[in-house]
């Protein structure tokens, strides 16, 4: 269209063409209709609301007011463009998919397309199941059910409680859904238990094909808990069939359902609504720990023989404990307590949990490496845990008793301290009468001198005694010394290795223990097994682990896992210094008696 001013000097009737342009423009609103796919619908089923908009609307479409008596499932939109004899025509249809929220009649209130507005519409809707009584129903408003149970509606807090779902179908169903259990009134721990179950159940003399699953719900607060109904969605036949060939129909029975497909309509079975009544913690409950369980048990095993224990030698204990109804969380943590003369290294737990007809069955198990120190007789306390039986509302125990160990063999002595070197490792000397527990100042000699005179007598000549002892070896040794470099070494015998420094091969070990660093502990063990084994020294920590015991082969392996395999395996630097002191220990002993083979004093005495 085109305007033409022909009086140039007066704009006033191109403006009035453009005002009356606009005005023709704002005439031309779209038309905006709404209609339903099926009416009436039933609670139960979802339906599709349709809005047809002719022209261009003013914008886009506001859904959100059918919040309040449908849940919107989806939308989707098509346009279609026509051109009749010039002119121009454009449709626009959105399919909403709703669900309503109660039964009755509801209205479809005015949808806003920015300026443009909807009509409002009325649906009647009936109650689920009521067309099923009046005998109006598709075949999915019969064959579909769904029921649901607790097997304890009154637990205690933190109790499991079995949920148990069952679907109940005559029919074949597709894309099925189910919503996940919640609650409203606190918090609830849930965990699917297994997979779905498939059976045939006879019922009301027909054959249902019932699909189960079970869930253990944990509920974390007292007082009442209400479970929303599930819902199950799914897509049913709705008794329609579509015809899918190219050709249309053939008015022949046989060949029209050949081509034909049957047609499918979403459906949602709700349950019914649950509720739980929780009991607080009992005041009967006597324990530091709340345990709610069907059953407890408590389970050890030994390496070795408890009645047959050697100092420095290590024992490992394993602990287990077995619980019906309960998660990992809520296990207490296994622990031994402190015994004297015992050096117990406990390692991280090990946790399993699984499945069984009653629920949930969690495990529990701990190592603890002993290793005795002294020799003696030594009582291991009882292991108890209290917990309250959920079955029939009392308070047991779990309980091992206490367990006798006997040790013999000498008294391990801890590592040396850093600092200051002492002399050898020996311990003081002890004035006369210590070990009797006489005091020196209460000893008379002959003489009439004080026991504190004798005593200082004894010190001088003790010392003089050492001193003769040690100039007598300082002689012997400058000549044998002498003799060695003077006899040329005799063809095929082994040249003696420089002497290693024991003490500081030790020490090096027990500060990467302490430390706990394992690559530093791997060089420490290589550096101290030159010296235990000078002649054929391992060059790994596994060739390492096969001249040892097996416990401290075990904590050397998980050593080397932990360093080259990277699977996180935990180690124990205690047991691997013990053991080796142990073992160094043995050998002196053997050394005493004469061996070729025998190891460096474990504390030499330095000259």
């Amino acid at each position: 269209m085109m305007f033409r001013n022909n009086n140039p000097g007066k704009p006033w009737p191109l403006l009035a063409a453009f005002v009356l342009l606009l005005l023709s423009m704002g005439a031309q609103a779209a038309r905006i209709s709404v209609q339903t796919d099926r009416s009436p619908v039933a609670m139960d089923e979802t339906f599709q609301l349709i809005f047809t908009v002719d022209g261009e609307p003013d914008g886009e479409p506001d859904f959100s007011v059918l919040d309040r008596d449908f849940e919107v499932l989806g939308s989707s939109q098509s346009r279609n463009i026509s051109i009749v004899n010039g002119k121009t025509s454009r449709t626009t249809r959105y399919l909403v998919r709703v669900l309503p929220r109660h039964s009755g009649e509801l209205v479809v209130p005015p949808v806003s397309f920015g300026k443009d507005v909807s009509p409002l519409l009325k649906i009647p809707v009936r109650d689920a199941g009521a067309a099923a009584k009046n005998g109006q129903a598709s075949a999915a408003d019969k064959d579909v059910f769904m029921e649901v149970s607790l097997d304890n509606p009154k637990p205690w807090v933190q109790q499991q409680v079995i949920l148990t779902v069952r679907i109940f179908s005559r029919i074949q169903w597709r894309e099925a859904s189910l919503s996940d259990p919640r609650f409203r009134g606190g918090e609830v721990l849930m965990q699917k238990l297994g997979e779905d179950r498939s059976y045939q159940k006879q019922r009301d003399g027909s054959t249902w094909q019932v699909i189960e699953r079970r869930y253990a719900l944990f509920p974390q607060k007292s007082g009442e808990l209400q479970m929303e109904p599930l819902r199950l969605n799914l897509r049913v036949p709705d008794g329609r069939k579509q015809q899918r060939s190219p050709f249309g129909r053939f008015n022949d029975p046989f060949f029209d359902d050949f081509f034909a497909s049957r047609s499918y309509r979403t459906k949602v079975v709700r349950s019914e609504a649950l509720k739980l009544d929780v009991q607080p913690v009992p005041p009967a409950f006597s324990g530091s720990h709340w345990l709610v369980a069907g059953n407890v048990q408590l389970k050890e095993s030994w390496s070795g023989d408890t009645s047959t224990l050697k100092t420095g030698e290590p024992v490992t204990l394993t602990l287990s404990i077995v619980a019906d109804g309960v998660t990992l969380g809520q296990l207490p943590e296994l622990d031994l307590p402190n015994v004297p003369g015992l050096r117990i290294y406990p390692d991280e737990p090990s946790n399993r949990e699984q499945v069984t007809a009653q629920g949930l069955r969690s495990t529990s198990t701990r190592k603890f490496a002993i290793i005795p120190t002294h020799p003696g007789d030594y009582d291991l306390p009882a292991v108890e845990i209290p917990w309250w039986n959920g079955r029939t509302g009392r308070e047991e125990r779990a309980r091992l008793p206490s367990r006798q160990l006997r040790v013999t063999g000498a008294v391990v002595k801890p590592p040396a301290p850093e600092g200051p070197e002492t002399t050898a490792g020996k311990p003081a000397p002890k004035p006369a009468g210590a070990d009797s527990g006489i005091s020196p100042s209460s000893v008379k000699t002959a003489s009439g001198a004080t026991g504190l005179e004798a005593v200082n007598r004894w010190l001088v000549l003790g010392n003089l005694l050492l001193f003769m002892l040690w100039l007598a070896t300082l002689v012997l040794w400058l000549r044998a010394r002498k003799q060695s470099h003077a006899r040329p070494p005799v063809a095929g015998e082994a040249v003696s290795r420089p002497k290693m420094d024991m003490d500081a091969a030790w020490a090096e070990l027990h500060a990467a223990v302490q430390s706990g660093e394992a690559e530093a502990t791997r060089r420490a063990l290589l550096t101290l097994a030159q010296g235990l084994w000078p002649d054929r020294p391992p060059r790994s920590l596994e060739a390492l682990a096969e001249r040892v015991d097996a416990a401290v082969a075990e904590e050397l392996r998980a050593l080397s896992r932990q360093l080259y395999a990277g699977d996180g395996a935990s180690w124990n630097g205690h047991v691997i210094e013990s053991g080796l002191k142990a073992l160094a220990a043995r050998r002196d002993r053997g050394a005493r008696g004469g061996g070729a083979s025998a190891l460096k004093p474990l504390y030499p005495e330095h000259v």
